[in-house]
């Protein structure tokens, strides 16, 4: 069953169609909110927010073609309010987590990489929020400048001005924390 045939089903009712929905999406939210928050469990309070809000107001969505923007705009909105108050209490990292890679065994390649993984990750954490969101809309879910600028509501160029700014920023701060420049003068960064 397509998109579209779906979200017909969901705007007359149907819980079942709802179900079929968010498996297509479930997987694509949780990642695009974890990366907005950084915390599993939040992620999960979003997606899960999300898809209700989605249920309750679909009946308002007049273009079937536009759902994927209009649900990305929710979602996008809901994980902005949660980050804020994320912001505001003392982060605490997942330590059972953390225990349980310590424990496997990985080769060194795989450690460089997972090291390299997390301190992008990081960096992309420490971007403002308006930044960190088009950087992960645009590279991690993959939608065009257009349709990011939907999704926020600003204008096109205010997205590529983020975009750049922040992948500016990103690379200034790979470049500090990287080992090979550590003690070499970095130029366009302002270092």
């Amino acid at each position: 069953m397509s998109e579209k045939e779906i979200i017909i089903k969901i705007q007359s009712g149907d819980m079942n169609a709802l179900g079929e929905l968010f498996e297509m999406y479930k997987n694509e939210s949780f990642k695009y909110s974890y990366l907005i928050t950084g915390d599993k469990y939040t992620s999960e309070d979003i997606v899960q927010e999300t898809f209700i809000t989605c249920y309750f107001h679909i009946k308002s969505l007049k273009n079937v073609e536009q759902f994927r923007s209009w649900f990305f705009k929710i979602l996008t909105r809901i994980a902005w309010r949660y980050a804020k108050k994320q912001k505001k209490s003392v982060p605490v990292d997942n330590i059972f987590e953390k225990l349980q890679n310590k424990n496997n065994d990985e080769s060194i390649e795989k450690y460089i990489i997972n090291q390299q993984s997390q301190m992008l990750r990081t960096e992309i954490e420490n971007l403002e929020l308006k930044q960190r969101t088009v950087i992960i809309l645009y590279y991690f879910n993959g939608l065009s400048v257009k349709e990011i600028a939907n999704i926020i509501g600003c204008f096109e160029g205010t997205v590529k001005s983020r975009l750049y700014s922040a992948r500016k920023k990103l690379k200034c701060s790979l470049l500090v924390n990287s080992e090979e420049y550590k003690n070499s003068e970095i130029k366009g960064c302002g270092i």
